[in-house]
């Protein structure tokens, strides 16, 4: 009895679990102004951790150069998409 309805009970786990992964329903989707507001606030967030290792000593100062670069120029990136978004109809 105790056997059955452990059965019962795993079955009815998986199925809940697996649900998700069987419906056909549309996949939501971002709007493009709100995906490059994220990946602007990700830069942001990036810039100010880098900031931190580099004055906790994790960074050399040549790593820090470098990588500060590349993160400022991804936002000076996303910065020109959002602007070019804002200009459109």
């Amino acid at each position: 009895m105790i056997e059955a309805l452990l059965l019962l009970l795993s079955v009815t786990a998986a199925a809940y679990l697996l649900a998700p992964a069987f419906r056909r329903g549309p996949i939501g989707r971002t709007d493009p102004r709100t995906a490059l507001e994220n990946a602007r606030v990700a830069a942001v967030q990036s810039l100010r951790d880098l900031e931190l290792d580099w004055q906790t000593g994790k960074l050399s100062d040549e790593d820090y150069r470098a990588q500060r670069a590349t993160l400022e120029a991804e936002l000076a990136a996303v910065g020109r998409r959002l602007a070019a978004l804002a200009e459109e109809p």
